[in-house]
């Protein structure tokens, strides 16, 4: 089935975009836009899948002066969303995104994924990469 849709962009909101691209970027190795309107608005994009294969999805980040991070496991504040990244070595990646700043939240052995917020809050999963 051919469709004239296709996803573009996941944006977060968060406190400051500049510094939740700046992990992001460090993190996946991706490459940051110049910021729009004044620092409102940063775009990260996989420079590996820039070209003729077609457009590559995006992760943005908007300043949401308001911003209330999740309190996930807590409903208190329920994530909305949350992003899975597939690694070959987790605990490997694991301790780089706590050097980047990340959170620990939830490592449960025996588990395929361990859980993590980003410097705004936001949860995110490194899932083991199924072999």
């Amino acid at each position: 089935m051919s469709t004239s849709i296709r996803l573009d962009c996941v944006v977060l909101d968060c406190p400051d975009p500049e510094r939740l691209a700046r992990f992001y970027g460090a993190l996946l190795g991706w490459v940051a836009d110049e910021p729009e309107d004044d620092g409102d608005w940063v775009t990260l994009r996989d420079p590996a899948r820039s070209g003729a294969t077609g457009a590559p999805i995006a992760l943005a980040f908007q300043r949401d002066p308001d911003f209330l991070a999740p309190t996930w496991p807590s409903p208190e504040r329920a994530q909305m969303s949350h992003l899975d990244f597939l690694v070959t070595d987790r605990d490997s990646e694991g301790r780089r995104a706590l050097e980047l700043g990340a959170t620990l939240l939830r490592d449960s052995p025996g588990a395929s994924f361990t859980v993590y917020a980003d410097p705004a809050g936001h949860p995110f999963c490194l899932c083991d990469h199924p072999a």
